[in-house]
């Protein structure tokens, strides 16, 4: 280093003292003083007392679990696109969640919210299939799987149970042989939750051969299982292995709950299963089981459906408390076994104790009239539903209605009821309308009742023929002869019937 430089940097240097009266001035030394606090004034506290700072948004996914309307979630929905969250795939799961899910939801909003994702996770492909598989059209839910596999998303455990319901709700067989061909290949075959599923979807779909094969290739089964082989076995008419199956069940140490009860009692109500229904109830008396309202409903209606009118009588009076659905069960097995006075005693003892029926019990009712033929006590009931109750009268009722007017002759009426409907009649009340009209030989309501039918079911043979046994009646053989060049070239035969023998042996 040459020497002037090393001479600048000498005489630019200059001593700095800590301590004040060591080689430097007050004027010259620098302050090394530590920074000065910050200064809260009373005004300031008081500011920020009275103004807190705003806390952070909440996160859009715990915003959706809140929400309670569509209204709701689309607000949610439009900040997610303007905050550019809305590829944030757990906040939309969440949204599509509510959407597909929630009562207040909207299934058709879910599919525009799945279809613009762009990664769809494995938990928004479960929840449109779950939702798919509960509506009105369960196979969508089946094609939902199929396109998910053509994207090679992997199927989980939480899956299939929501295919297997979609196979149950709407009977395919063929359907549930490949969705268990699936769950074999992902080895799911022995997850409790999917066993189950699959025990229930081949029995409904009548396949209770399968379904004994399933139930018997699971080393360990839960209760639910059992429920379901049981009720299974009860729904395809196999009382005896039913009750064979509920005895293994008590001696392998599993004892059924309520709700297994209830539904195994639900099975024999609707399949006419009364020994397995009656060993039950005596295994809830041995057991000393208490028999509240679920229960005891279950146990009336098994009685009521199966026609031991008299335990179930017994069984109604006995209960302490009662809902509508036990007052329904009562009612509607009177009504079915031909009991139409007690029937209609028992709803205006249902009115008096200001029980609120429902139209379940007006189906009951209703159909209690017909078969008595109180047609003016039928026509004051069905107008009490919407007037006293707001209950608006579903197809079941006015099919009821129709054929109660059609049995006292009113077929103009009856006629003129259908036109009213608010939906178009099906093919069941136009059979009891034209039923009452060969009952009665009127030919011309008959005739139009027949076009209608036609147009819903082209291919009918059966409205021929009680057409062409009209016109026999009436000398009217040229209808006749017409009647049967067209069944002939319609190529149109008789579909023969079948019976149902329910034996001991």
């Amino acid at each position: 280093m040459s020497s002037p430089t090393k001479n600048r940097i000498c005489s630019s240097y200059r001593p700095t003292a800590i301590f004040q009266g060591h080689g430097t001035t007050n004027s010259n030394r620098p302050q090394m003083r530590p920074p000065k606090p910050p200064s809260f004034t009373k005004l300031s506290i008081l500011t920020s007392v009275l103004h807190p700072p705003p806390p952070p948004p909440p996160r859009f996914s715990l915003l959706a679990d809140k929400c309670t309307s569509m209204h709701q979630l689309k607000q949610i929905h439009a900040q997610m696109i303007v905050s550019a969250r809305i590829h944030d795939n757990y906040a939309a799961s969440r949204l599509l969640s509510f959407c597909a899910l929630s009562e207040s939801g909207d299934l058709s909003y879910a599919l525009r919210l799945f279809n613009n994702t762009q990664e769809p996770n494995s938990f928004m492909w479960n929840t449109l299939i779950r939702a798919h598989a509960s509506s009105l059209n369960p196979s969508e839910a089946l094609l939902l799987y199929v396109n998910m596999r053509r994207l090679d998303v992997i199927p989980g455990k939480h899956t299939f149970p929501f295919l297997l319901k979609a196979c149950s709700n709407f009977q395919s067989l063929q359907s549930c042989i490949q969705v268990h061909t699936h769950v074999l290949k992902f080895g799911l075959d022995l997850d409790l939750h999917v066993v189950n599923g699959l025990v229930r979807a081949y029995s409904v779909s009548c396949d209770v051969r399968n379904a004994r094969r399933v139930f018997d290739e699971v080393p360990e089964r839960s209760l639910s299982i059992w429920t379901t082989m049981i009720s299974g076995h009860a729904q395809n008419y196999c009382s005896n292995e039913a009750l064979e199956l509920f005895d293994q069940m008590i001696v392998e140490g599993l004892e059924p709950n309520g709700a297994t009860l209830a539904s195994v009692l639900s099975a024999c109500a609707r399949s006419g299963c009364l020994d397995l229904g009656e060993r039950i109830h005596v295994f809830m008396e041995e057991k000393g089981i208490e028999v509240g309202v679920i229960l005891g409903t279950a146990l009336v209606h098994m009685y009521a459906k199966n026609g031991a009118i008299l335990m179930a009588q017994k069984l109604f009076d006995s209960m302490s408390e009662r809902n509508t659905a036990t007052w329904n069960a009562m009612i509607c097995g009177l009504a079915v076994h031909g009991h139409a006075k007690e029937a209609l005693d028992l709803f205006w003892k249902l009115e008096k104790e200001q029980i609120v029926p429902n139209d379940i019990t007006f189906v009951g009712v209703l159909s209690a009239c017909c078969h008595a033929g109180f047609l003016s006590v039928g026509r004051k009931i069905f107008h009490l539903m919407k007037r006293v109750y707001g209950i608006e009268p579903k197809i079941e009722h006015y099919g009821c209605m129709v054929d109660l007017l059609g049995r006292g002759g009113e077929l103009l009426e009856a006629e003129e009821l259908i036109k009213g409907m608010a939906w178009k009649a099906d093919v069941v009340i136009l059979g009891a309308l034209l039923g009452s009209c060969k009952n009665h030989g009127n030919i011309e309501i008959a005739e139009r009742v027949v076009k209608e039918i036609l147009v819903l079911e082209p291919h009918n043979h059966g409205v021929y023929v009680v057409l062409s046994n009209m016109y026999a009646e009436a000398g009217r053989w040229e209808d006749v002869l017409r009647l049967r060049k067209v069944m002939k070239s319609g190529n149109l035969k008789k579909t023969p019937g079948w019976s149902l023998v329910d034996s001991d042996d």
